[in-house]
């Protein structure tokens, strides 16, 4: 059986081929201390907030600053090798170019992306994961809230 570990939220870090047996309790202890100190009205925006941190490190949690700085250098390095032109500054502040950018943050906040690989049983077993994590996330109830 292939191994192929992800980062998840508050530390977490699992085999996507053999998840370990406590699972879900280790889910609902990094989503219990996600929320540690937030008032119970907002439970449904801590959820959504954490499924949100699993996707964010699913794709490696890079800052947009470093992803913009990519997508520089890889329109520099394409109007070199096609042009054989160094990029003009007008070229990196034009709509266009920020639309690529804004393109990339969407594609990388997706539910369905591919969180960097293109191998498809990689890709497959991190969806069944997140699958699973997302309904242990939505279903999750604090016992000790219900008492009150």
């Amino acid at each position: 059986m292939r191994k192929y570990t992800i980062n998840l939220p508050r530390g977490l870090e699992v085999d996507i081929s053999n998840l370990p047996e406590d699972f879900k309790e280790q889910i609902e202890q990094a989503f219990r201390e996600y929320t540690s100190g937030t008032a119970k009205a907002y439970m449904y925006v801590d959820k959504l907030g954490f499924i949100d941190r699993c996707v964010e490190r699913l794709n490696g949690n890079e800052d947009s600053d470093k992803v913009v700085n990519s997508l520089v250098e890889e329109a520099m390095i394409a109007e070199w090798r096609n042009n054989g032109e160094i990029i003009k500054e007008d070229d990196i502040y034009s709509f266009e170019f920020m639309e690529d950018c804004y393109k990339k943050g969407k594609e990388d906040a997706r539910l369905n992306s591919h969180f960097g690989t293109d191998d498809h049983y990689i890709y497959d077993q991190i969806q069944k994961v997140l699958v699973q994590v997302i309904t242990i996330v939505m279903n999750y109830r604090n016992e000790e809230d219900e008492k009150c």
